[in-house]
């Protein structure tokens, strides 16, 4: 395959890619919506008093189990190749590590595959392509520096199996005091002093959703292979949903 035809067909791969995890976003998005129509609240003291579960998962979980799984028939009934879409928490895959050059293991927030990609991926089985959101607690601003300690690890790992261009983030705000545009600005402020993330452009509003708003892209560069790849950032208002 020539150099101009090889461009073309990972050019038009990248689209149809996007172009899925695009409606993958949005219902995420949709289930964010349903999540705050239904009023729930969280009790930081409760939790803890119930088990050792660390309230940043209590949450994840509670939003895949309660949200993500249970109204998949959403997505599966606009969109017939995400038929078998899996979301699941606390999943595992290795990495190599830029800095060490060892095979780790990394654990994902959110792991979503069955993503019906097979045959724009070839080669790849449908279970192997995924994509993985990152989660963080934002109590503080100066919270947003461990979100962006997750944008590095983006950057830094070069994963033994197929990664897509493309990952997620989710901060759960939980200070009344905040919004997305003070906890991106703050992102974008320390990601302009970071000298060891490569950065394309900052976070940017993207659309997702048609009713709900709160969500970003940036671009980054990948340390080990210098390509291009996107987050989408998605930032969530718990600050009525988390009580002390």
């Amino acid at each position: 395959m020539s150099s101009s035809a090889s461009t073309f067909v990972k050019a038009r791969r990248n689209s149809i890619t996007e172009k899925r995890i695009k409606q993958i976003l949005s219902y995420i998005m949709e289930c964010h919506r349903l999540f705050l129509a239904d009023g729930i609240t969280y009790s930081k003291s409760a939790v803890s008093a119930a088990g050792t579960v660390m309230f940043e998962d209590h949450l994840k979980f509670e939003f895949v189990e309660k949200y993500l799984v249970k109204y998949k028939y959403l997505l599966k009934g606009r969109i017939s190749e995400l038929d078998e879409i899996n979301f699941a928490c606390e999943t595992q895959k290795r990495y190599t590590d830029f800095s060490d050059g060892k095979i780790k293991p990394d654990k994902i927030d959110v792991f979503i595959n069955k993503l019906g990609l097979q045959n724009t991926w070839i080669g790849e089985p449908d279970e192997n392509i995924y994509f993985a959101l990152e989660c963080k607690r934002i109590l503080v601003k100066s919270d947003s520096k461990d979100y962006v300690g997750d944008i590095e690890k983006f950057v830094d790992r070069a994963h033994i199996d197929l990664r897509l261009p493309f990952e997620g983030q989710i901060a759960f705000i939980e200070n009344p005091r905040l919004n997305d545009k003070i906890v991106s600005d703050e992102v974008n402020t320390i990601l302009r002093a970071t000298t060891s993330i490569d950065t394309d452009f900052f976070l940017l509003p993207e659309k997702l959703h048609t009713t709900v708003n709160g969500t970003y892209l940036s671009k980054h560069k990948r340390r080990h292979n210098d390509q291009l790849f996107s987050i989408y950032h998605l930032m969530f208002d718990y600050s009525k949903i988390v009580l002390n």
